[in-house]
């Protein structure tokens, strides 16, 4: 008896899709256990997502199917092609997005289908309202990206653990080593992997192929007089910071961006823990932030020319004008920078442009002549996209758009997921015939095959270059063709992308042999925690966390919902997590903790915690305060030392997430053991003994804060005193001058008006 097809299944809108032999067998090992599906874009990874979905949805009619997406046009184009492709009651549907009311979130996580960003999937997760084991199947789209904190791979490890669950990642470029693509693999408890090629046998008679043309292009002698120029800048920039131990060269073309920020950050540490030599280091940094600039600078000159080079040198120059930067100022008066600023003026005035651009209209307009119908450009930075449409919809026959983000920089406005639509459904249709696109235009947009690609700039990522690449050539023909100015980083660029590509290729075999020569063991529980944790959980009831809804994607609380505990999420106006009815605690990364110390925000919050709990505490995450921010060990220190002695709050330290986590879940246990003390979220100062009451209203005066209120009362013995005490008299007070005596006394001597309050209100 003939094995029935997967295309045949009851669920499937046969009318709506093309049958292809490769997409069955995917999807029919892929339901044999936990798969990663590698394959070009375009090829149907939607489909085969669907056909796997419809089984499990006839195998387990009580569960529902999950698709996770990036980003929030994915979602709602997977949300639609779904819809087409599954033969279920459209009510049965859901899309769900952070811009779905809460109030209607519960309800859509019931249907039997949903669509989902996962920063939501994860907030909801948290706080409850979804459950793991009522999920059949759960897909990763763009699976690439469950890496590092990425909410992909917090999912991954929370569902790894639901018995009889299925995972499906799909991707188009998994990574471009063998490490990476098993990371991706481990966090989302993956063990087969089923990738195919437009090479392989059973996908070439769907497939035209693609024809990659590499377009070299020659600088004139000023292009090149300018970077020599920068290129001796930076060398000698790089020296001393190169000969000091904390770069390996100070070659601009073999010096890469990641090693002068890891320069710049081992630098700030020796000047913390070396104060001896802050001053030296401080000269040497300087050559750190100047070559950055200048390196970036030499980007724009190479792969984009005159006039975005210029563009950025003014930017400099209004930034410096705002905020005093004294190496800003070195820079940007040094003479060879202020000899490269007026020949970027005077080129970009002349209107020299960079000669990619008179290859790319050349290449358009052949291309179009030639019978092409659609053109996509990809560029790197929003101004070139909009100059080249500029430059482009002057050409006859050639009707250009552009094609950028959501997000507004600067002057330059975004466009909206309607916009995009429209304009995306204009390019389909035939009222453009060139699209020119950001980054934006390599993942997660539905946008209609293009006859040819051309790389107007090239990035040095094989996931990029492959998303880039895959925009074309999935039905016919296709061509990419890769712009490239010689012995620039867009040769560079290139060759890194192509090299990467190859190293994905054979990474993704080797982990699929791999994958395929043993099926992974399941990970063997540990005994003796494992009986620790029952003990626990049978001696004491299931503690509850308040926690306020904006802690509620971070990393802290991703660790603490992986125990057994309720996690309540609330607005709180004080605190972070309510442990209960008398403990709260304030959570800070380091980094947050000295910025609430520049703004102000620390003392406030402290006092507001200290004010309405019993039992506050401070809790400080991280490793150290090594910082991007400007200040003094001796300021954070004594900031810590305020809140100890002066507010008389606990400042507790941990390393890292996890750390924390375990922290508040054994303050809950404790607090919570016995039924006693569950979380309270409390609004009102807390009854103070006498002596702080006294403090508080003293402390209210002008420019006297605790400390002082305290001298005050000691000096006085009462309240009442002090309100009656002279300016001299105060001014007897360590810490009470002449200002603040007057300033005391107007307040406590001024006959009051309402009519003021009023107005100053």
């Amino acid at each position: 008896m003939a094995h029935p097809s997967l295309f045949d299944h009851p669920l499937i809108n046969a009318g709506s899709v093309e049958r292809r032999t490769y997409q069955e067998r995917v999807a029919e090992n892929a339901l044999r256990g936990n798969t990663l599906v590698s394959i070009p874009t375009g090829l149907g990874k939607s489909l085969i997502a669907a056909l796997v979905a419809a089984k499990r949805l006839e195998q387990y009619p009580e569960k529902r199917v999950v698709i996770l997406a990036p980003t929030r046009p994915l979602v709602e184009q997977h949300h639609r092609t779904f819809k087409r492709l599954l033969r279920i009651d459209p009510q049965e549907f859901a899309c769900v997005t952070g811009h779905t009311p809460p109030s209607d979130r519960s309800r859509s996580w019931a249907a039997r289908l949903i669509v989902s960003t996962p920063q939501v999937f994860v907030n909801d997760l948290i706080a409850g309202k979804i459950r793991l084991d009522d999920i059949s199947l759960l897909v990763f789209d763009e699976a690439h990206r469950a890496v590092g904190d990425y909410a992909y791979t917090y999912i991954g490890e929370r569902y790894g653990k639901v018995s009889r669950g299925l995972v499906l990642g799909l991707t188009a470029s998994p990574g471009s080593s063998k490490e990476a693509i098993q990371e991706v693999c481990k966090n989302l408890h993956i063990t087969r992997i089923e990738s195919r090629t437009i090479s392989d046998s059973d996908v070439k008679p769907f497939v035209g192929g693609i024809k990659v043309d590499w377009v070299p292009v020659e600088l004139p002698p000023v292009f090149r007089e300018v970077k020599r120029i920068l290129d001796d800048y930076v060398k000698e920039m790089l020296k001393g910071v190169r000969d000091y131990g904390y770069l390996p060269t100070a070659d601009a073309d073999r010096i890469r961006l990641r090693d002068i920020l890891q320069a710049r950050e081992k630098i700030r540490s020796d000047m913390i823990h070396e104060p001896a030599a802050k001053d030296l280091l401080r000269r040497i940094s300087f050559g750190l932030y100047s070559s950055i600039h200048a390196l970036k600078a030499m980007e724009l000159l190479e792969t984009q020319g005159f006039s975005p080079l210029k563009a950025y040198l003014d930017g400099l120059q209004e930034r410096l004008k705002k905020r005093a930067m004294p190496w800003l100022r070195a820079f940007l008066q040094d003479p060879r920078i202020m000899n490269i600023s007026r020949i970027a003026s005077e080129e970009a005035e002349k209107g020299n442009e960079h000669p990619k651009l008179q290859v790319l209209m050349s290449r358009v307009k052949e291309t179009l002549t030639l019978g092409s119908r659609r053109v996509m450009i990809f560029t790197n930075y929003r101004a070139t996209a909009a100059r080249l449409v500029e430059e482009l919809n002057r050409q006859p026959g050639i009707s250009a758009v552009r094609l950028v983000g959501q997000q507004t920089k600067s002057s330059d406005k975004g466009l909206s997921q309607k916009q995009q639509t429209m304009l995306l459904e204009d390019f389909k249709s035939g009222q453009y015939n060139v699209l020119v696109a950001t980054q934006i235009g390599e993942e997660g947009l539905d946008i209609v095959e293009c006859d040819e690609v051309i790389f107007y700039d090239t990035v040095p990522s094989a996931i990029r270059y492959i998303q880039r690449k895959g925009r074309t050539g999935r039905k016919g023909p296709g061509k990419a063709t890769v712009l490239m100015a010689v012995g620039t980083r867009d040769e560079a660029y290139y060759y890194i992308s192509r090299r990467r590509e190859r190293m994905m290729a054979v990474a993704l075999r080797q982990v699929a042999s791999q994958a395929a020569s043993k099926e992974a063991e399941p990970d063997q529980p540990n005994l003796e925690e494992f009986l620790k944790e029952e003990q626990i959980t049978k001696s004491a009831q299931k503690p509850t966390i308040i926690i306020d809804s904006r802690e509620l994607g971070s990393p802290a609380t991703r660790e603490l919902s992986k125990y057994d505990i309720f996690i309540t999420q609330e607005s709180l106006s004080i605190g972070d997590f309510i442990i209960s009815d008398r403990t709260a605690i304030e959570r800070k990364t380091v980094e947050d903790f000295v910025a609430s110390i520049i703004d102000g925000r620390l003392f406030e919050q402290v006092s507001n915690l200290k004010s309405a709990y019993e039992m506050p505490i401070l809790l400080i995450e991280g490793e150290s305060f090594q910082t991007q921010r400007n200040i003094a060990p001796e300021a954070v220190m004594g900031a810590v030392a305020s809140v100890i002695v002066d507010f008389g709050v606990p400042v507790v330290w941990t390393r890292s997430p996890s750390e924390t986590a375990l922290l508040l879940l054994s303050i809950a246990r404790r607090e919570q053991s016995k039924g006693e003390r569950r979380p309270r979220i409390r609004m009102e100062r807390k009854p103070e003994a006498l002596a702080n009451e006294q403090e508080f209203v003293v402390a209210g005066l002008p420019l006297v804060d605790r400390v002082l209120a305290r001298r005050l009362l000691r000096a006085f013995g009462t309240v009442e005193k002090i309100f009656l005490a002279s300016e001299k008299e105060l001014q007897n007070v360590e810490g009470i001058g002449k200002k603040i005596s007057e300033r005391i006394r107007k307040l406590v001597s001024t006959p009051y008006r309402e009519e003021d309050a009023s107005a100053g209100s």
